[in-house]
């Protein structure tokens, strides 16, 4: 009877309660310097898994029987970014010393990348799971289960707007507790644990690593002597066009702005906002070359930041020194909306000397759009009299009131102090 009854019993207990095979868990590579790997920040999840495809099994009762199936209802390509997963890519990264940046936590500024140097998306490829509700049949609808996930890691460089490669990991996780919703822990953990294998990635390390010639952000205490060319021009548009020479677009992985190169052609002024949080920038000059930008020194409430550059030398712009009178002509260049307009020129006049909460600035009608920031204000002589900042529309259109700050007043706040 014994036999009868264990004959019985054991294809129950052998084709019931499947778990799904868990992957290894490697060793993260530890970065014990942060200056020499590049900061990244991940800025989408999506799943892309045919609509229908079966993706485990449903089960119930003590020995955990298959109930139904598990199909993918979601559709083809769906976004699955929460700030759930954000944060678990954000806090793999820092508890093994990588830089990372992004953060769900200020409400205001939103999810800011502009930091970082490589962007990451996570494609989810496959998916396979195992839910069981013990309990289901006294009411009770907590679950447990195992899970395992592939993920396809796109890496994406801003500088280049190139996307340069693509890491494949494995995820899985096994919640043997009863407890409430454990679809979504073993999500959690099962990405984490991916993100984990990211990390443990030779090839992800490789793509993540600092050239040799990627300089060092220096001490932002740093006090710069800068000298001021003496330059002049035959006429206005003579020094409108050496100007746009002088004019940079200033790029990082949020966007873009302008600058200008001032000293002797190795430093871009711009404004804070364009480099946001980033060490290092890109510079596209007039003739559209590329080079690495390490950011100096910034002061967020002036709105002014330093960029160096090394290996080449732009034509620089004197600054002005001295007062504006109403009336006077003044020019703005920069990249409009968008990169292919650089070198972009607009003509105004000054209207007056502003004090907004508690810092001065120029006033004037000179057209400036989103992507001008950071570009130089000129006068008939083509010397720099203030930096490009902020245009007002309340309308959605220009209403003649721009902001710039005074380029004497602005490099006060960053140390800077001309030399003739």
């Amino acid at each position: 009877m014994r036999k009868l009854i264990m004959a019985f019993l054991l294809p129950l207990f052998t084709a019931c309660g499947m778990q799904v095979a868990q992957v290894e868990v490697r060793a993260p590579i530890v970065v014990e310097d942060s200056v020499k790997v590049k900061p990244v920040a991940i800025t989408k999840v999506v799943a892309k898994i045919r609509r229908g495809e079966d993706v485990g099994q449903y089960q119930i009762g003590g020995l955990c029987i298959e109930n139904s199936r598990i199909k993918w209802r979601s559709g083809g390509k769906v976004n699955l970014s929460s700030e759930e997963l954000v944060d678990v890519f954000r806090e793999e990264l820092e508890a093994n010393g990588w830089p990372v940046v992004g953060s769900t936590d200020d409400l205001f500024s939103g999810y800011d990348v502009s930091g970082a140097e490589l962007l990451i998306a996570a494609k989810l490829t496959e998916l396979e799971a195992a839910i069981c509700m013990p309990y289901s049949g006294w009411g009770s609808f907590k679950t447990n289960g195992s899970m395992r996930i592939g993920v396809e890691w796109q890496i994406y460089n801003p500088a280049r707007k190139e996307l340069i490669g693509k890491v494949n990991t494995k995820g899985s996780a096994l919640i043997k507790d009863v407890i409430d919703d454990a679809g979504y822990e073993l999500m959690m953990q099962s990405f984490s644990v991916a993100v984990n294998n990211l990390l443990a990635s030779n090839e992800f390390r490789d793509y993540s690593e600092r050239s040799t010639l990627d300089a060092d952000p220096i001490n932002r205490s740093t006090k710069f002597e800068i000298s001021n060319p003496k330059i002049a021009y035959k006429s206005t548009q003579s020094a409108l066009e050496n100007a746009k020479l002088s004019t940079v677009v200033v790029r990082t992985a949020s966007g873009h702005g302008s600058g200008f190169a001032i000293g002797r052609g190795n430093y871009i002024l711009t404004n804070a906002h364009v480099v946001g949080e980033a060490k290092n920038v890109t510079i596209i000059t007039s003739s559209k070359i590329s080079i690495p930008g390490t950011v100096e020194v910034i002061d967020k409430g002036r709105d002014i930041a330093l960029v160096s550059i090394k290996g080449i030398s732009l034509q620089p712009l004197r600054l002005a020194d001295g007062d504006l009178s109403t009336a006077e002509k003044l020019y703005a260049i920069g990249a409009p909306l968008q990169e292919e307009l650089s070198s972009t020129v607009t003509q105004g006049i000054y209207s007056a000397k502003r004090d907004f909460e508690g810092y001065n600035w120029i006033q004037s009608d000179t057209s400036i759009n989103p992507g001008n920031s950071g570009g130089p204000l000129l006068n008939s002589d083509g010397h720099v009299v203030g930096i490009s900042t902020a245009g007002f529309m309340p309308t959605g259109a220009q209403v003649g009131l721009n902001l710039f700050i005074p380029i004497m007043d602005g490099l006060k706040f960053i140390g800077i102090e001309l030399i003739d």
